[in-house]
């Protein structure tokens, strides 16, 4: 009788670990939206950082200056500022970009510095040249109340998506 009642307990266990395998696999995961828009002078789009939190950045087609910002969660007043120039890493630009945001899991980067989960990319028209930009961020900078800080944007690769030359 003792046997009946383990065996049982068992197959109700192995059952409820069943259901619950199947049922957390399906459990949407929440999406994250990275918005993007501009025009043929300047482009803005948004990153993330970590959960709940994100950089509006704008990118400056005429003298290449890449800028961004984070909101401080308890006051609401941009309290992180982002810049970097792109010319030095496009030196044929003519003014013509494209910005893209996606997300990067950096666990092995190579560096003291603690990167976003956020990754930009930026692509110059006239050479083809595609760069990947990373986002200096700390968790402690959402909480610390922080006053303003300048940080930089640190580019990471370049790759080429036109290899013939535009006459």
């Amino acid at each position: 009788m003792m046997f009946k009642k383990i065996v049982y307990g068992m197959h109700a266990a192995l059952v409820a670990a069943a259901l619950v395998i199947v049922l957390v696999d399906r459990v949407p995961t929440t999406a994250q939206a990275m918005t993007v828009h501009g025009t043929d002078k300047k482009t803005m789009l948004t990153v993330p950082l970590e959960a709940g939190m994100e950089a509006v950045v704008t990118l400056d087609h005429i003298t290449g200056d890449m800028t961004g910002y984070v909101l401080n969660r308890t006051n609401g007043q941009f309290f992180i500022r982002y810049r970097y120039n792109l010319t030095q890493d496009f030196p044929q630009h003519q003014g013509a970009y494209l910005m893209a945001a996606g997300l990067a899991d950096f666990r092995g980067f190579k560096s003291n510095d603690r990167m976003a989960s956020g990754v930009i990319y930026v692509s110059e028209e006239t050479s083809g040249r595609v760069c990947a930009y990373a986002i200096p961020w700390n968790p402690q900078f959402a909480t610390s109340g922080a006053p303003n800080q300048n940080l930089t944007f640190i580019p990471l690769d370049h790759a080429q998506t036109r290899f013939i030359e535009l006459r």
